[in-house]
């Protein structure tokens, strides 16, 4: 994992847990409220560096979805090659390695999931009342850690609906109970929810914050064109450099056989539900919401795996299938070069670079070990600055600025105005076109990029241009006298 404080989301979330922020500033849909909760405490009670603290717990929760998934796999497949196989899918794959080594939410949830289905399966294999009563919990534990847990919900609807045989009676009072349970796992969300209708007094506004926020657009998004499927069959592969993959479609064929009623129906809507909506959930970091789905087929995989050496079992065909299945590491080593070299314009990475994070490296490579970049970034421009400076940033950069301010109280004097997030440390001000000369002649208002996507309209768009400072750009005003046209 990361050592230290990253860019982006990820620094993001070193600040809220610097500032014990349990609730998201925006919305109650990206407050997380249980992997906020954990890291603070992580935080406060063992005095762990926050960053660290927030890398340590999505790290933890990666290797215990890795853990989980062992045992779900455990529940479809015999063959000890095929459990291996699929284990050994999802520890190398890359999405889910890469959010490991981060403060990311995301791997709480796929924690809570894969936990989640574990007992589901074993309620269908058993019918046993507590089984359901835990399967429940982790829901609704899931969805006070993210949304996507609301996903199952069509799986056990309609599963409960065409196997109802299988509740226990009587029946009322069993899903009574677990509906009790699933409101248990809740209650952190729930304590959001009611503090934020308090706040806003809007039963509507508090809705939407807790189902889409400000992403509503994307949450909603029905197009899907071939660009999009493209990047999606890009990001299958990135995850899974292997032909195992192909076993998947296989598998779930072979599910129909096992003789467990509902289990193929239940993992085939839950697929279909967190594939679906991921798939079409059109933003930026589009690929970290597909971890979910990748359970699922790394499931099927398995169950594929469990076939093909039914019918072709010989030891070399072990070891065969064994070593396809460890293809990742080695794809990521190599594969930034290669794509360096080769691959040209086809790979498209955001226009801007940002020093000490090489594109082909970071977004290719799951790994972040002994990465010090955005802090290395952060004391380089903090220093560099003049006293009293004002520093315009997009967020993604600004997060390290932000944390060696509010962690070690590093020139304070520099200021970073027109900030969303709460930043105890420093009072909010704002700079625009009608201030910002106020600093330019006084030779203390710098940018972190030139690029018009990262800098305010007023700005790119004004009489203004660009002196290099180190690593940011010192602003000036303009002063070259008007080009006159000739007719």
């Amino acid at each position: 994992m990361a050592p230290g404080v990253l860019w982006g989301d990820s620094g993001e979330a070193h600040l809220r847990v610097l500032t014990g922020a349990l609730c998201d500033y925006r919305e109650i849909a990206r407050s997380h409220v249980t992997y906020y909760a954990v890291a603070i405490a992580l935080h406060k009670a063992l005095h762990l560096d926050a960053a660290l603290a927030a890398n340590l717990l999505a790290a933890l929760a990666g290797a215990i979805t890795v853990a989980n998934f062992s045992c779900l796999v455990s529940l479809v497949v015999r063959q000890r090659v095929a459990l291996a196989c699929g284990v050994a899918l999802l520890l190398f794959s890359h999405t889910l390695w890469q959010l490991s080594t981060g403060a990311e939410v995301v791997t709480f949830s796929t924690m809570c999931l894969s936990l989640e289905l574990v007992l589901a399966l074993r309620f269908l294999q058993t019918g046993g009342l507590r089984w359901l009563v835990l399967a429940a919990f982790l829901n609704g534990l899931g969805w006070s850690t993210h949304n996507f847990a609301m996903l199952m919900w069509p799986a056990y609807a309609v599963t409960a609906v065409l196997h109802r045989k299988l509740i226990p009676r009587p029946q009322a009072r069993s899903l009574a109970i677990a509906a009790g349970a699933w409101l248990v796992g809740c209650i952190p969300l729930i304590v959001l929810v009611v503090l934020e209708y308090q706040r806003l007094g809007d039963l509507g506004g508090t809705i939407r914050s807790l189902l889409v926020g400000v992403y509503e657009r994307q949450v909603f998004n029905t197009q899907i064109g071939g660009g999009l499927l493209l990047r999606l069959l890009g990001y299958l592969v990135l995850n899974f450099p292997t032909p195992l993959v192909l076993l998947a479609v296989w598998g779930w064929i072979q599910l129909r056989r096992d003789g467990c009623p509902g289990r193929r129906l239940l993992l085939t809507l839950a697929a279909v539900s967190y594939v679906g909506f991921a798939g079409r959930y059109n933003v930026s970091d589009q690929y970290t919401f597909m971890v979910h789905g990748y359970l699922f087929v790394i499931l099927f995989v398995s169950v594929g795996v469990e076939g093909w050496l039914g019918r072709y079992q010989s030891r070399g065909m072990k070891i065969a299938v064994l070593a396809l299945s460890l293809t990742g590491p080695l794809a990521y080593a190599v594969g930034p070069p290669l794509a360096r070299r080769y691959a040209g314009n086809a790979l498209r990475f955001p226009e801007r670079q940002i020093p000490y994070r090489e594109p082909y490296n970071w977004f290719l490579r799951p790994w972040r070990t002994g990465y010090h970049g955005p802090e290395r970034y952060a004391r380089e421009v903090l220093t560099s600055l003049p006293p009293n400076a004002v520093l315009l940033t997009d967020s993604t950069i600004r997060r390290p600025l932000d944390y060696l301010q509010g962690d070690e109280g590093l020139r304070l004097d520099v200021r970073l105005p027109n900030t969303r997030f709460p930043r105890p440390w420093q009072e909010q001000m704002r700079v625009d076109s009608e201030n910002a000369d106020t600093f330019i002649d006084r030779g203390l208002l710098f940018c972190a990029s030139t690029v018009p996507r990262y800098t305010p309209p007023w700005l790119s768009d004004g009489p203004y241009r660009f002196e290099a400072h180190g690593h940011v750009h010192e602003v000036e005003r303009d002063r070259s006298p008007p080009q006159v046209e000739v007719n």
